[in-house]
C-alpha cells in the first residue's frame, strides 16, 4: 500500500475494475478504482480458492512508494506487489504445518517473500514488472550482458531496495477466519451488523512498533506533521520488500527497522456473520477524510440490501467511499 507521499491528480479518475466468482460456500467481489492517485494503487487483489481443502485465501496487495527527488516526490511501482500476488499463496501451501495450525505457515510465508526476492532468481520477474528508473536501468543493463557477455558484466543485484507492499490475507478454513495482516490495510467483519476489527494498523506510532524501530536505526523516529515516518517517507512499520530498512545484519529479521512479520488473528464463523471486508487504509481509517471500520460496514450493508447482484454492491460502495 501506498504509506507515504504519492502524486495527486487534480481530478480523480474513475475507471473501475471489478471482478466476483466463488463456489457453494464463498461468494466474493473485488473492485478498485484510481481515484486522485497519479497511479493505480490497489495493485492486485488475488483471490484464490482450494475446493480440495475448503479454504479461501484472499489477498490485498497494495504497493508503497519508491522515493524519488529527496523525499519531496513520491512514486508508487508495483514490482513487490505483483511478485507476491504470484508467489505468496503457492510458498504457503509448502509450509509442513499448512494443514494444521495457520498461524506459524503465514508468518513464515511472509518473511519468505522478503528471502525469495533477495535470490537472483527473482530479478527477472521484478525487473519486469518494476516501472522506476532503478529497474528500467536494471532491465537494460541484464540484457546487454545477455547479448554482450563477453563486454558487458551482468548488473549486481540485491533486491527491491525501495520498493515494498504492504498485505493483508484472509484465509477461511472450516468455520473459521484467519487473518495475516503486515502493514496499514484492514480488515473487518460484519456480525450481524456491527464492525469486528480482524486487524490492527502497524504504524510507527504504536509503542511496540516506535521502540522496535528506533532500536534497530539508533536514532528516534522523524515525524512529518503529525506522521512518524520513516527514511523515504515510509509511514508504515510492516512491510514486505523494502529490502534497505532491512539490512542490519546484527538483527534477526523481525527486529529489522521495518519487518516483514504479519499480526495473525482468527474469528470463528457464526449465524450472524455476514461478510468480509478487506480494504486500503483510503477507504478504513480512523484518520483524517476516512471511513471507520463501523462506516464501512453500515455502507456494504446498505448496498448488499439494495442491490442483489454482489459485484454491483461492493462497486457502489466503493464510489461512495471514495
Amino acid at each position: 500500500m501506498s504509506s507515504g507521499f504519492t502524486m495527486a491528480l487534480a481530478m480523480p479518475t474513475t475507471l473501475k475494475c471489478t471482478k466476483a466468482g466463488g463456489n457453494k460456500r464463498l461468494k466474493y467481489a473485488v473492485s478498485a478504482i484510481q481515484g486522485y492517485c497519479e497511479d493505480m494503487e490497489d495493485d492486485l487483489l488475488k483471490i484464490w480458492i482450494e475446493r480440495h481443502h475448503s479454504l479461501a485465501f484472499m489477498m490485498d496487495m497494495e504497493c508503497l512508494p519508491s522515493n524519488r527527488l529527496m523525499n519531496i516526490k513520491f512514486k508508487t511501482w508495483p514490482a513487490v506487489a505483483r511478485y507476491c500476488a504470484n508467489h505468496l499463496h503457492i510458498e504457503l501451501l509448502k509450509q509442513p504445518a499448512f494443514h494444521r495450525n495457520l498461524a506459524h505457515p503465514i508468518e513464515r510465508t511472509f518473511f519468505r517473500m522478503d528471502v525469495m526476492m533477495r535470490d537472483r532468481n527473482a530479478e527477472k520477474e521484478l525487473s519486469k514488472y518494476g516501472g522506476n528508473k532503478h529497474w528500467r536501468k536494471f532491465r537494460k543493463n541484464l540484457c546487454m550482458s545477455s547479448i554482450f557477455p563477453c563486454f558487458i558484466q551482468r548488473p549486481p543485484y540485491e533486491g527491491p531496495l525501495v520498493d515494498g507492499c504492504t498485505a493483508c490475507v484472509a484465509l477461511i478454513r472450516g468455520n473459521q477466519i484467519i487473518i495475516g495482516n503486515a502493514g496499514d490495510s484492514r480488515c473487518v467483519l460484519s456480525r450481524n451488523g456491527q464492525a469486528v476489527a480482524l486487524s490492527t494498523d502497524h504504524k510507527q506510532c504504536l509503542p511496540a512498533e516506535r521502540q522496535r524501530i528506533e532500536k534497530a536505526r539508533n536514532a528516534t523516529v522523524r515525524v512529518r506533521g503529525d506522521a512518524p515516518q520513516i527514511d523515504d517517507g515510509i509511514s508504515t512499520s510492516r512491510s514486505i520488500g523494502d529490502l534497505k530498512c532491512k539490512q542490519n545484519i546484527s538483527l534477526f529479521p523481525q527486529d529489522q527497522i521495518l519487518i516483514a512479520f504479519p499480526e495473525v488473528q482468527s474469528e470463528e464463523i457464526i449465524a450472524e456473520s455476514e461478510f468480509l471486508v478487506i480494504a486500503c487504509k483510503y477507504a478504513m481509517n480512523s484518520g483524517k477524510d476516512c471511513m471507520t471500520n463501523q462506516q464501512v460496514v453500515d455502507y456494504v450493508r446498505i448496498y448488499l440490501k439494495a442491490v442483489s447482484i454482489l459485484p454491483s454492491a461492493c462497486l457502489l460502495a466503493l464510489i461512495i467511499m471514495h
